[in-house]
Order: structure tokens, then sequence, then C-alpha cells
């Protein structure tokens, strides 16, 4: 789950620190409300498990990564 205010930039911002983000999507549902996840791409396949391994059950703000 991600925070309900959270932005793309902030998102993004976030999940850099473990390697280059190469794209980031948060989900909308067709009436615009947010769906509190996102997608992240990382260049290299090495960077994204690396990344899964840190940000997994860790939290932004009060809202737990998994």
């Amino acid at each position: 789950n991600l925070p309900k205010h959270i932005t793309e930039e902030r998102f993004r911002g976030h999940f850099s620190g473990k390697g280059e983000v190469t794209d980031a999507k948060l989900m909308y549902t067709e009436r615009g409300q947010f769906r509190r996840f996102g997608f992240v791409g990382y260049r290299s396949e090495d960077e994204a498990l690396a990344a899964q391994q840190y940000f997994n059950n860790s939290f932004i703000d009060t809202s737990k990564v998994s």
C-alpha cells in the first residue's frame, strides 16, 4: 500500500535510492481514484532485485510497502 496523497515524483524519488528508475506508474481507477499501488522499473534486473529486498516490508509515511 502507498500513502493516498503520494505524488509520482515522490514515488519515483523514493525508489531511486536503490538504482536507476526507468519508469514509475501510480495506478488509478477509471474514475481517477488512486488505488494505492504502483509499479517501478529499474535499469537492470540486479538493481530491481536489490530494491525489492531493500524496500520489501519498509514504510512510506505510515503505509507498509510489500
